[in-house]
Order: C-alpha cells, then sequence, then structure tokens
C-alpha cells in the first residue's frame, strides 16, 4: 500500500517557480513584460502575476497554454537570434 504521507516530488511551489523563471527569462531576451505576455498567450494581464503570487490560484489548463505559448515563443526567438 503507498504511504500517504510521503510529500509529493513535485510541489504547487515548483510548478509556480519553473514558470515564472522560464518567463522571465523569456521577457529579459524578447524585451516584453509579464502582461504583454499574459495576453499573447492566455488573453488574460495578470496571469502571470497571478502564478507568481502564492496567496493567489490559476487553473491548469491555462498553465500550460501559457508553456505551450512560451515554448512557440522561445522557438521564434531561437530562430531569429540565428539569423
Amino acid at each position: 500500500m503507498e504511504d500517504m504521507t510521503k510529500q509529493p516530488d513535485i510541489t504547487e511551489n515548483d510548478i509556480r517557480q519553473a514558470l515564472i523563471v522560464r518567463a522571465t527569462a523569456y521577457a529579459a531576451k524578447a524585451k516584453t513584460s509579464f502582461s504583454a505576455m499574459s495576453i499573447s498567450a492566455v488573453n488574460d494581464s495578470k496571469f502571470l502575476s497571478r502564478v507568481e503570487n502564492k496567496d493567489l490560484g490559476f487553473n491548469i489548463k491555462t498553465y500550460q497554454r501559457m508553456v505551450e505559448w512560451l515554448d512557440e515563443a522561445e522557438r521564434k526567438l531561437r530562430v531569429e537570434e540565428a539569423a
């Protein structure tokens, strides 16, 4: 039987931190803001701010859309930098 007291391998804070670190790096390289990125990715200017604030919640499907947007945006930025 599985030990129910065992801590999860990935915590809510880990998930938040992973996206914020990645978004911060992209914003610096692309010279953009969290607000602009959030609007482009999920049509919600406050999304990344909510992820950053541990007292606020966010929807995991919206989180996934943000990650997918970042995947594409980072790919495009690498192509532009290589040109």
